[in-house]
């Protein structure tokens, strides 16, 4: 792509980002400012201009998820030939785990090391590690303060005294939680097991002690940049300052006002104080929202204030729908106004735009089997025992053959998706490791360490904390009272602010149409409105709400002609996908997504050209021909 396409769609404040000196660079970018694409813009325009070499590229994020849409817009700007990690001639994106497991690969690979193991089964080994003394139900909650002691670079000898220091308030006794974190570390060490934490402290050790493998890392990765900086612990910011060494080509982008894992560790201040840390940064702000609506990001503004701040943004987007505060009698009206409000939008076909946020998952689980009860499809992210039990099959596998024949089995044989998406994530490591010795282990090892649980079609419910990162059309925020918002366990100041931030970020989720419920009762108790949502701004539709409840039925097929020729090409470009799929011994979804199919149905590309900008110029030529076919044979709503 030349220089000028790179900049053709970028706003003043993106294209100055993008097109700034090749120095250390901090972007704060807030909600909805096309973060993702400056970032993916910036490398883009550095190795257009030679000033950065793809190979040396390193990209890190938090989330697999964002490293995959990372991967497919550098792709989509001609930069990786592929949607996966390990190409040696093009950028390395991936999550802080993934990346300091590849380098651990690496140097086991280098030095015939044995690559530590993950653990699998994190509850069972607390549990053997206490022997006659097992936690019981509090077992989650003893392994949640071991990594925020591992996120924290806190010892178990240091343990209670760090949490006597900042006032932090833990479930058990601090020093029976010390006792187990101690009892719980002797016996991995024993085990030669590994958390997904000690990949990050292992190869930060490795490269503080080693200096020949130090150079080598800083030789392979000179141009770091790293996205949703404001979330990084210090264990994580250690490991990117090895990375680093003394070197200034660094790109950081962040939003102190979406910093919202102080929980588990993460340090906001550390964000803050990186234009200490570099030597004469240059700092920018991308201060436009191109998601959210005016009414959307008053609301959001008018929430964040609670932190103390006023935020520089403003939206770019037209009017649109006034922002919704409803009041109900207690959670049973709160689940007959939400079918109420979701019921339409499932009809109309479009629920993947639409998302229910709440601060916790207990307020949640009731909600989502009411819906399913009312027919209406609620999707899951979580892992199942079906994927859990194909990574211990890949475990027993000795070598790099028997992975290659277990995969294509599961691929061809197997009618479970959970099973064939490890397959295929499997099919993936083969690819990238080319090098060194590959066997079982070393898969489930990475296969652990680059979790995705399948996603079901539905409506979303989300934590705040699950939807960080997301978008949607329409957003309900449930459970906008005192003691969820702000949360009952906040107490520190720093606490109750990261509770502001974490609501705006739940509001600033919402694309077009935002929605607040509170319930004036919850499990039988009087409950007092969240001070978020005290003294509203004007143009706040604020009403009562009580909503008889409809016979209980499954929701009807649209009739509308659109709604269904949509859907019959959402079907044919799927027949399509698994056609090209069986035929490669790959998954469906390697081949085209969910997302990809979504946007050709709502663009209804004509030529290769207009398809190339939706899926990249290399996939639309491969399948350009199948697709176009499909999409000319369906009618003009």
């Amino acid at each position: 792509m030349n220089h000028d396409a790179l900049l053709a769609d970028l706003d003043d404040d993106q294209r100055r980002a993008v097109t700034c000196a090749p120095t250390a660079t901090i972007i704060h970018a807030g909600a909805g400012s096309g973060k993702t694409r400056v970032l993916t813009h910036r490398i883009a325009w550095r190795i257009a201009q030679g000033t950065a070499d793809p190979s040396r590229v390193l990209a890190i994020t938090f989330t697999r998820e964002a490293a995959a849409e990372m991967r497919k817009r550098l792709r989509a700007l001609g930069i990786t030939r592929h949607d996966r990690a390990g190409d040696l001639d093009q950028p390395t994106i991936g999550t802080f785990h993934s990346v300091a497991l590849a380098l651990l690969r690496r140097r086991a690979s280098d030095t015939s090391a044995q690559l530590p193991t993950v653990v699998g089964n994190r509850v069972s080994l607390l549990d053997q590690a206490l022997g006659e003394n097992p936690l019981g139900r509090q077992s989650a909650a003893v392994l949640a303060e071991i990594d925020w002691a591992h996120a924290r670079m806190v010892s178990p000898e240091r343990y209670e005294a760090e949490v006597e220091r900042i006032g932090r308030k833990v479930a058990l006794a601090p020093a029976r939680v010390a006792s187990a974190y101690r009892a719980y570390e002797q016996l991995k060490a024993k085990r030669g097991l590994v958390d997904l934490d000690d990949l990050i402290s292992q190869a930060t050790r490795a490269i503080n002690e080693r200096a020949d493998f130090a150079a080598a890392t800083r030789f392979r990765f000179r141009h770091i940049f790293v996205d949703e900086a404001q979330d990084m612990n210090p264990l994580q910011y250690g490991f990117f300052e090895a990375l680093r060494g003394d070197r200034e080509d660094v790109f950081i982008v962040g939003d102190p006002l979406q910093a919202i894992y102080g929980w588990n560790g993460a340090d906001p201040a550390l964000f803050t104080s990186l234009p200490d840390a570099l030597n004469k940064p240059t700092v920018l702000t991308l201060p436009s929202n191109y998601r959210c609506t005016p009414q959307v990001l008053a609301m959001a503004t008018h929430v964040a204030t609670n932190n103390g701040t006023i935020p520089n943004v403003h939206s770019r987007r037209s009017s649109g729908f006034p922002v919704e505060y409803l009041e109900v009698e207690d959670e049973y009206d709160e689940d007959h106004l939400l079918r109420h409000i979701v019921a339409p939008h499932v009809q109309a076909g479009i629920v993947p735009s639409f998302a229910v946020l709440a601060r916790t998952h207990a307020v949640l689980e009731p909600l989502a089997r009411a819906l399913s009860a009312a027919g209406i499809p609620v999707a899951s992210r979580r892992a199942s025992t079906v994927r859990t039990n194909a990574i211990d099959e890949v475990a027993e596998c000795r070598t790099r053959h028997d992975l290659t024949v277990w995969a294509a089995d599961i691929i061809v044989e197997s009618t479970d998706d959970d099973e064939r998406i490890v397959a295929e994530q499997v099919q993936a490591y083969l690819r990238s490791s080319v090098r060194g010795e590959v066997d079982g282990r070393s898969a489930a090892a990475y296969l652990r360490a680059s979790h995705a649980a399948p996603e079901n079609y539905g409506v979303e419910l989300l934590t705040f904390h699950a939807a960080k990162g997301r978008e949607f059309s329409r957003v309900v925020i449930v459970g906008a009272e005192r003691g969820l918002m702000p949360h009952s366990s906040a107490s520190s100041e720093e606490q109750l602010r990261e509770e502001a931030r974490l609501a705006y970020v739940a509001c600033t989720r919402a694309a077009d149409h935002l929605t607040v419920i509170r319930a004036k009762r919850r499990k039988g108790r009087v409950t007092t409105p969240s001070p978020y949502f005290a003294q509203l701004p004007d143009g706040v539709e604020q009403r009562g709400s009580h909503v008889v409840e409809a016979p209980r039925q499954r929701l009807s097929t649209p009739t509308d002609p659109g709604v269904l020729a949509e859907r019959d090409l959402k079907r044919r470009l799927r027949d399509v996908r698994d056609v090209i799929a069986r035929t490669n011994f790959t998954l469906p979804e390697a081949v085209l997504s969910d997302v990809e199919i979504a946007r050709i149905v709502a663009e209804r590309p004509c030529d290769v050209e207009h398809l190339a900008r939706i899926l990249g110029p290399l996939t639309a030529n491969r399948l350009g021909g199948a697709i176009l076919r499909e999409v000319s044979h369906t009618a003009t709503p």
